[in-house]
């Protein structure tokens, strides 16, 4: 089974038989590059600045919010559930720390039953609608 990176504070998954993740990949004279780089302190003062202002669209680039709006879009849980699945295989294949693997597959079932309910009262609403409809559509043709 796979590990954790061995970087120092990562804690990322690795592959099987892969010592460091895609962000600490040793170098090739294989010396570990050490935690990732930290925020520009510019770059944060100019997020909490913008925050602080309200200035909520401004936060993210305007690509991020084109794929928001488009995810937006997208009707019903689908895409979620299945998303949930994958992670909950990723981490039955990947954690090796039994205690680990028990609370963070708890967690990631919890959700995905959460998610799978709110998709069953999605679809039970809309065929309510439906039914609601033709309901009211056969009443007129009766009259």
């Amino acid at each position: 089974m796979g590990g954790r990176c061995a970087a120092t504070g990562c804690g990322r998954f690795v592959a099987r038989g892969e010592r460091w993740c895609g962000r600490h990949h040793a170098g090739e004279n294989g010396d570990d590059r050490g935690p990732p780089a930290v925020e520009e302190p510019e770059a944060g003062a100019l997020f909490r600045e913008r925050l602080a202002r309200g200035d909520y669209r401004s936060l993210l680039d305007p690509r991020v919010w084109e794929v928001i709006a488009a995810a937006g879009t997208e009707q019903g849980l689908a895409n979620e559930i299945g998303l949930l699945r994958v992670v909950l295989a990723r981490l039955l294949m990947e954690e090796t720390d039994p205690g680990r693997l028990a609370q963070n597959a708890a967690r990631v079932a919890g959700v995905l039953v959460q998610a799978a309910r709110a998709q069953h009262a999605l679809t039970g609403e809309m065929a309510d609608g439906l039914a609601e409809a033709v309901t009211h559509i056969l009443a007129e043709f009766g009259e």
